[in-house]
């Protein structure tokens, strides 16, 4: 024990609360931890190094380091979701290492279920696996007798996977939650197979006129109407029952047929009558349509805006709404005016008193639905900077707003680690604002920005200046740009080693434009080089992720290539642990 640690903290405190608090932090902080103190020992504690989490660490080059240090017969629990650039065979090893293994998390790994794979994971008794099939690996029939609840996604249903594959490899099989591609006819009586005996939760983009209820598996989370498409079902006793409400704002929905807004958690609770929609205290609100209709109509509006303030809505910690709930009732340009009596009339924004109902909210996504009446939306944009504890934000801005609106959400909301613009139109305003707001976001990790034009040299100069070096994954998406020169470029990878992901997608073909897609290129080609797990690329088309061949990891692909609405649906990175 070295001096260092007696003189700590950590030597003050009790040692079953430090090996509570050394149990519950991810393997890379608590190698630094032990390699800091000087307390390696820790590394061969059975209540310290039961579950090791590995997910998601960029940082982690190979697995040498932890290799070398922990006892792997301790391990119960492993976690490598997303450790994509780290080849099979080693992974392999590491795996085969810790004999009582009991529940493992590769997915979007270079594991699968191909004969290697599968003949290593039968030796041990694994009981809980979660895992990706890619393209080019077929499914192999080594048994895992012990495997009780699994996770499979495929890039697609190919020829090999038969009706009778869980039977044979996973006999003991009893919660199977598959992760498809948009699957053929043949996925839905292969899903009703495996479902008569196993408890079962499908992704999938199925067609409307799949009623799984006939087959014995009963829907209670469906929002098929609204992407994306997840679809939950579980084989249950409980008898179906129509979900009532006291309050007419449901009624309002369900007589416009608009998707269920809440979560899957939260319908489970309701399916099971552990609470009503007047007693629940939902965690997640998605009132996500697409276009404008009779989805933005007042009664929809005022039926949205009554749900939100309601006190079932006051502990929400993610939230998807349209610009039509942020549109004012009166023009804010004549906010202040005469009414009949001659009075001065103060104006009064709708949105304010339901922004103020949840302040704890951490996740907010505003998409624009509504043509008409942009202007009266400006406030809207305003208020969220209200949200002090958003940790990601995803908006959509159309033309007329300007972004100015930035410069006060990234002054206030410190915690902020993720952010997401979009404009479909050209916006110079916009960028201009933006490049004014950036230096203010020092927590940000994540950050994704389309619009028309963007002057690339000018963003990525004030990208420079945030001080607190957190950024990790970078998308700019444009169709044209002015300038982007190597100098910026390369000043943000030497004063940004951490970066892991970045992606400039530019749509213009010109011959100048070709060449700045060249020169840009081959400077990040320079610095990926560094670490392996480094994705830095220049396209001039909409690439798909790794399951079409391109080389965009799908965690990278999934979390900031595409759009879709992640507020009320189902993340297996997130979920699965607890399923």
């Amino acid at each position: 024990m070295s001096e260092s640690f007696k003189n700590s903290y950590f030597y003050s405190l009790p040692n079953e609360i430090l090996i509570k608090i050394l149990s519950g932090i991810n393997a890379i902080t608590l190698l630094n931890f032990c390699d800091a103190y000087q307390c390696d020992y820790f590394l061969q504690d059975r209540n310290v190094i039961r579950k090791i989490d590995l997910s998601k660490r960029y940082e982690l080059e190979d697995l040498s380091q932890i290799s070398k240090k922990i006892a792997f017969e301790c391990v119960t629990t492993l976690n490598i979701n997303c450790i994509y650039w780290i080849p099979a065979d080693k992974l392999r090893r590491f795996v085969t290492r810790m004999v009582n293994l009991e529940v493992l998390y590769a997915i979007q790994t270079t594991l699968s279920l191909a004969s290697l794979d599968t003949e290593d994971f039968s030796k041990l008794k694994i009981k809980k696996l979660g895992i990706s099939v890619n393209d080019d690996h077929e499914l192999h029939r080594h048994r895992m007798p012990t495997v009780e609840t699994l996770y499979i996604s495929f890039a697609r249903l190919t020829y090999f996977v038969h009706r009778d594959i869980f039977k044979t490899i996973f006999p003991q099989l009893r919660k199977l939650w598959i992760d498809a591609e948009p699957p053929g006819q043949e996925f839905f009586p292969f899903c009703f197979d495996v479902g008569r005996k196993s408890k079962i939760f499908c992704q999938v983009r199925a067609p409307h006129f799949i009623s799984f209820n006939e087959h014995l598996l009963t829907t209670y989370y469906d929002n098929r109407p609204r992407q994306p498409c997840v679809t939950c079902y579980g084989k249950m006793s409980t008898k179906m029952f129509k979900i009532v409400s006291r309050s007419g704002s449901w009624a309002v929905l369900d007589e416009l047929f608009y998707a269920t807004p809440y979560g899957p958690k939260d319908a489970r609770r309701l399916f099971l009558n552990e609470c009503t929609l007047d007693t629940i205290f939902f965690e997640e609100l998605n009132f996500y349509h697409s276009g404008y209709g009779l989805d933005c109509d007042s009664r929809y509006t005022e039926a949205v805006e009554d749900i939100l303030k309601s006190p079932c809505s006051t502990r929400v910690k993610k939230l998807c709404v349209m610009i039509c709930i942020l549109l004012s009732n009166r023009d804010p340009r004549s906010s202040s005016r005469k009414d009949i009596s001659g009075e001065d009339c103060v104006h009064t924004y709708p949105a304010e008193n339901i922004f103020k109902n949840f302040p704890g909210l951490e996740h907010l996504e505003v998409y624009v639905c509504n043509p008409i009446a942009y202007h009266s939306a400006v406030l809207g944009y305003s208020l969220i900077s209200l949200f002090e504890h958003l940790e990601s934000l995803i908006v959509e801005i159309p033309i007329n707003i300007d972004g100015s609106f930035l410069i006060q959400v990234l002054q206030k909301c410190q915690n902020l680690q993720k952010l997401k613009i979009f404009s479909l139109h050209r916006n110079e305003e916009l960028n201009f604002n933006l490049c004014k707001a950036i230096s203010s976001a020092s927590s940000l990790k994540d950050f994704r920005y389309e619009n028309h034009r963007i002057p690339l040299d000018k963003l990525i100069e004030n990208l420079c200046l945030i001080k607190s070096k957190k950024l990790e994954r970078i998308v700019l998406i444009c169709t044209e740009t002015d300038n982007f020169s190597a100098g910026p470029l390369k000043q943000l990878l030497e004063m940004n080693p951490q970066l892991v992901f970045l992606y400039f997608l530019i749509r213009s073909c010109t011959e100048q434009s070709e060449r700045t897609k060249r020169m840009a290129q081959d400077t990040l080609n320079t610095y990926k080089k560094k670490h392996p797990c480094k994705v830095f690329l220049v396209s001039d088309i909409n690439e798909f992720g790794s399951r079409s061949g391109y080389p965009i990891p799908d965690v990278h692909y999934c979390e900031m290539i595409k759009s879709d609405s992640t507020v009320a649906s189902l993340s297996v990175l997130e979920d699965f642990d607890s399923f």
